[in-house]
């Protein structure tokens, strides 16, 4: 599925047949770092959008009450070609973003002041042939990223004190065309959606090397899927299907990573459904639906899997949505619509997990935004 076909008419439409590369940026470390002592970041929230069509990265600061987007200083800030995936570390101090035209990782360096990015030394970094999805392991320790032309996953180590990054010489195998490569928050496991083969690949890492190793066989999706969701207590993943309109829901075997389909998977939501998140309180999975400009909400079953829809659904949105996530408190939504060269903003009911829009709902972006990721900064 190539990802440089972009066309922009007149009506202000854009049509990108491309990929959504998610980083939600909610990973957990499993040690202390020396570097965490050091940085005085600005406390708060901030959202990333990899714009494909502008080539660049824009970056705002979220107003926690309101849900308001501000943009930051000097944003948007300039990428390698068709940025199409953006991931964040957890302590932040780095932004990655995946650029398929140019193969490389640009990778940002978050200011002590906490209101602007700086390149890091060296970047942009090769990333081999068209890389796609991006990940940060929960231990900031490896980057994951698929080369979808390749069928296989590049493995690169993450300098602790530059950010800088090393590529391994590791490699993992994949299906054909991998899109999407998801990381469980306790570092113990990955999975990779095979987009011809409709299906999706699981791997043990080892915390060292930070090397992927097959967990069995690959499970069956639906029709070419595309991008991955674990929740937070890593029980289940949950993977949207663009060839249809479903997505499909997995039970997470806890010792060995592998996949059993949730009774009644697949569920209906939108056509060509793109991405899929699950809200940090894991009460809500939220898909943004290409084909049909809207997002399906869905309560979810902790103790089965199951998705339920919530009464109201879908939300619409504006123009060919590709990417949406959930702030880490809970109560707001973004939604990057591809098409609109906006990103747009929902207040989530905690109770009901109904999507009302806010008031000036929608933030300019840079073209055709693909791939949203959200970072917090605690107070230090």
């Amino acid at each position: 599925m190539r990802h440089l076909r972009v066309v922009v008419p007149t009506t202000g439409f854009l049509f990108v047949f491309a990929v959504l590369g998610l980083g939600i940026g909610t990973a957990f470390s499993f040690a202390e770092h020396p570097q965490d002592q050091k940085t005085s970041l600005v406390a708060g929230q901030y959202i990333f959008s990899a714009n494909q069509a502008g080539h660049n990265l824009s970056g705002y600061r979220v107003d926690a009450t309101k849900g308001t987007l501000s943009p930051l200083s000097g944003s948007p800030f300039e990428t390698g070609g068709f940025p199409v995936s953006v991931t964040v570390s957890d302590d932040g101090r780095f932004v990655y973003v995946s650029n398929q035209g140019s193969h490389t990782i640009s990778g940002f360096k978050f200011d002590e002041r906490g209101n602007t990015l700086a390149p890091i030394p060296g970047s942009p970094f090769n990333a081999g042939h068209y890389p796609d999805s991006l990940t940060l392991s929960p231990n900031r320790r490896f980057i994951y990223v698929t080369n979808e032309d390749d069928d296989l996953v590049s493995i690169y180590r993450v300098d602790p004190n530059t950010g800088a990054l090393v590529n391994t010489g590791n490699t993992a195998k994949t299906g054909r065309h991998p899109i999407s490569v998801a990381v469980s928050s306790n570092g113990r496991f990955a999975y990779v959606s095979n987009y011809y083969d409709n299906s999706i690949s699981a791997y043990t890492i080892d915390v060292d090397s930070g090397a992927l190793n097959p967990a069995g066989q690959p499970t069956m999706t639906d029709e070419h899927p595309i991008y991955i969701s674990i929740t937070p207590d890593n029980r289940f993943a949950f993977i949207a299907n663009y060839g249809s309109t479903t997505v499909s829901a997995f039970v997470i075997d806890q010792g060995s990573g592998a996949l059993t389909p949730v009774t009644g998977s697949p569920f209906i939501a939108g056509a060509k459904p793109y991405s899929v998140t699950v809200d940090p309180r894991q009460k809500f999975v939220y898909v943004a639906n290409w084909a049909t400009h809207d997002v399906t909400a869905f309560t979810l079953n902790t103790e089965s899997g199951v998705l339920t829809e919530v009464n109201g659904s879908p939300y619409a949105t504006d123009w060919y949505p590709y990417a949406v996530v959930v702030d880490p408190t809970g109560n707001f939504a973004y939604v990057a619509n591809n098409g609109a060269s906006n990103i747009g903003a929902f207040l989530i009911d905690r109770e009901s997990g109904t999507l009302e829009p806010l008031n000036n709902s929608t933030f300019n972006s840079g073209k055709g935004p693909y791939s949203l990721a959200i970072m917090k900064i605690a107070q230090r």
